[in-house]
């Protein structure tokens, strides 16, 4: 148990009127926040505690959860508080499960939780994290991706296996899928720059991994992504999820319904097909970020540790690789 982490849950619990912690456990360790659970009298709760020191992420979830109550949207779980003094935050702890199997019913319900957040017309967001006000950003999103692996220092031998994937496989790709985008993009793109109306309000980081199933109701959270955002970044983000299998009638069934009437079908296709390519290499990038030092947590340090968990993503990005190209 990380001793300042409690000690700051403890305090603020007590500043909303909460009495001492009797049980306090880690349950999600991740490269942007840890996730507690723990009770205090009869209620479970849930603390995210977020990493990034200068609080942007806390203070645009934060943003992103005003917006929902705005909107009296009863489909997220309901944050009791934030405290961005400490980085943290405060849910109550809903009992449910994760969807495993997708059916068709669950695509529906997520669009319908899109429709419920796009519903209002005048809508002050900010842009999403790596969000698109051009459309020539979907390049070149993948190219920072693929720049900030080229940066990793290689001082091991499954660092080594990293490099040469990546230079290998990864970096022609991204050159490959370029030099097609600029050949076909004189008559298929209409229009680079997007205004705000263009944009759509997106949770950003959407799949089944941020949603919890409780008494047949869906409740979607983690926002610290969430903004104004391209709708076929949305789109091609969400076919992208490695951990979501998705049949090709519940891909056309989420592009045909999503609530977005500046582009036609035909044009949302078009570009989706075009970028999607883009957006599969970024995404074997973000499976590829435990090679990233500075994403190393403290619990991490452990050569042997480490040197597992690279092996593990490395053998998922591989895969992901083949399946995709």
């Amino acid at each position: 148990m990380n001793k300042i982490t409690f000690r700051k849950v403890q305090l603020f619990l007590f500043s909303l009127g909460y009495s001492e912690i009797t049980y306090f456990k880690e349950i999600k360790e991740g490269i942007n926040s840890q996730v507690y659970k723990l009770r205090v009298g009869k209620d479970n709760l849930v603390v995210k505690v977020y990493n990034k020191k200068n609080k942007l992420r806390i203070k645009r979830e934060k943003i992103f959860y005003d917006y929902l109550r705005s909107i009296k949207n009863n489909n997220v779980i309901e944050p009791i508080g934030f405290n961005i003094k400490s980085n943290l935050a405060i849910f109550p702890c809903i009992e449910g499960k994760k969807i495993k199997k997708i059916k068709n019913n669950h695509i529906k319900e997520l669009l319908n939780f899109l429709r419920q957040i796009n519903k209002k017309k005048s809508i002050k967001l900010p842009l999403a994290v790596d969000g698109i006000k051009n459309r020539n950003n979907h390049i070149k999103l993948c190219e920072l991706k693929i720049d900030q692996m080229k940066k990793i220092r290689i001082d091991s031998l499954i660092k080594k296996k990293f490099m040469f994937f990546l230079k290998e496989k990864i970096i022609p790709k991204f050159n490959q899928i370029k030099m097609n985008y600029y050949k076909q993009k004189t008559f298929c793109i209409e229009k680079n720059n997007l205004l705000k109306d263009d944009m759509i309000v997106s949770p950003s980081d959407f799949g089944f991994h941020n949603i919890i199933q409780s008494n047949n109701k869906f409740f979607f959270f983690d926002f610290e992504y969430a903004g104004l955002d391209d709708p076929i970044k949305l789109i091609c983000d969400f076919y992208c999820q490695p951990n979501q299998i998705l049949t090709q009638t519940q891909k056309k069934m989420f592009i045909r319904n999503i609530p977005f009437k500046k582009n036609s079908l035909k044009q949302l296709e078009l570009y989706t097909k075009i970028f999607l390519p883009f957006h599969k290499l970024k995404w074997c990038c973000i499976i590829l970020n435990e090679f990233k030092n500075e994403n190393i947590n403290s619990s991490r340090k452990i050569s042997n540790e480490r040197n597992q968990i690279m092996k593990i993503q490395l053998r998922k990005a591989k895969i992901y690789f083949s399946k995709n190209f």
